[in-house]
């Protein structure tokens, strides 16, 4: 493990860490049940026990980050070879990252007189499309991780243009997204986001079934 790579882990612990910290510290004042679901428009449509959605995020965020980190350990050795060279700590990271803001929004809407998610979310998700654009095109052909259709699995070359392609679409997705947040156009911020999901998966096909 390079020093880079151990501070990139140590920083996503950190931010799983913090957030179950900080929710523990608010945790008699949280509402029980508490919302843990909200429509397009913020409205809470779900709820939970105090006690297992208060700490769902944290939990599942920590058990996200070790399958990315050390989850090629299950898988048959020609594949393990291929994910662990993609950047893993990266990827880690950038999961913890989103739900641990994620954790954060929702625990303040739960604190709130009246619980709302506000578009804080759809900003979040949209940076969130950005930087794994980004780092996209670095992701090795896997099963577990990036544009994973028959077409990009079955080859190395279908995987490499797919996923570079997927780096243009998914910023470009997420920074119009992010404008669209900005504006107060959830729906708008959800459609593309969808569409920059979307495009690599047909360009995938494209290309597999070109003449």
């Amino acid at each position: 493990m390079t020093r880079r790579t151990s501070r990139l882990d140590l920083l996503a612990v950190g931010i799983i860490g913090a957030s179950a910290i900080g929710t523990a510290a608010v945790y008699d004042r949280l509402p029980d049940p508490m919302p843990t679901h909200f429509d397009l428009h913020g409205v809470p449509n779900g709820w939970m026990p105090r006690e297992i959605g208060a700490f769902l995020l944290p939990v599942g965020a920590l058990g996200l980050w070790a399958l990315v980190r050390f989850g090629s350990r299950l898988l048959p050795p020609e594949w393990r070879e291929r994910l662990e060279r993609s950047p893993l700590a990266a990827l880690g990271l950038l999961l913890a990252g989103l739900l641990g803001t994620l954790q954060a929004l929702m625990i303040q809407a739960a604190l709130a007189p009246v619980p709302r998610l506000g578009g804080g979310v759809w900003l979040l998700l949209g940076l969130f499309f950005v930087i794994f654009g980004l780092i996209s095109p670095r992701v090795r052909r896997n099963p577990w991780i990036g544009v994973r259709t028959p077409w990009t699995l079955g080859s190395d070359e279908n995987w490499a243009r797919t996923h570079r392609f997927a780096g243009y679409t998914m910023t470009a997705s997420g920074l119009l997204s992010m404008i669209a947040a900005a504006a107060s156009a959830p729906g708008v911020a959800v459609g593309l986001i969808l569409a920059g999901a979307l495009a690599p998966v047909i360009y995938s096909w494209r290309i597999a079934h070109r003449a």
